[in-house]
């Protein structure tokens, strides 16, 4: 138990102050002092750490969103490169005459690439995610599985490869390619 001693303000006697107690009684002249100081700044120390706390966090939060974005964007990249590298490699496939011709390997390996891309970029990517390091949750409060982010990673990634493809296909079947 944390004892303070304080000046009676009445006759100047030590009066002894329990922790977390406001008010004593002066043993000398019994009169009932009351700590209102203390209570007071116990009450301001309580704010400042209320403060700081808000602080940290505010701090906290604006460089995981700013670590956040540059994610997304990387991710947005590997979307947009391997959905490129689909579409041209369907495109390739689609204006060969034969079989053996040299544009459909080159298609097909673009094809390839394309895949391998999203199963291969979007895990090594996902190890880049600000949560995993921090354990920090999303914008609405969910702590994030490393499992879960990655399949939705792979899993828009391979659903934007086949969108590529049929919108290739269509293309080509407009054009008679």
């Amino acid at each position: 138990m944390n004892i303070i001693k304080i000046d009676c303000p009445h006759c100047g006697a030590a009066v002894e102050r329990k922790q977390n107690e406001y008010f004593g009684t002066c043993p000398y002249c019994g009169s009932e002092v009351c700590f209102d100081d203390i209570k007071a700044e116990a009450e301001v120390e309580g704010l400042r750490q209320k403060v700081s706390d808000l602080d940290w966090k505010l701090t906290t939060d604006k460089q995981y969103k700013k670590q956040l974005s540059t994610w997304k964007k990387g991710r947005d990249r590997l979307y947009i490169i391997s959905c490129l590298f689909s579409t041209v490699g369907f495109i390739f496939v689609m204006i060969s005459k034969e079989e053996d011709d040299a544009s459909v390997t080159i298609g097909m390996g673009l094809l390839i690439l394309a895949v391998l891309f999203v199963l291969i970029g979007a895990p090594l990517h996902c190890l880049k995610y600000p949560a995993f390091f921090e354990g920090n949750e999303d914008f609405s409060g969910n702590k994030i599985s490393r499992f879960g982010l990655l399949g939705k990673v792979v899993g828009i990634g391979l659903l934007l490869l086949c969108g590529t493809v049929v919108c290739s296909a269509i293309v080509c079947a407009i054009f008679n390619l």
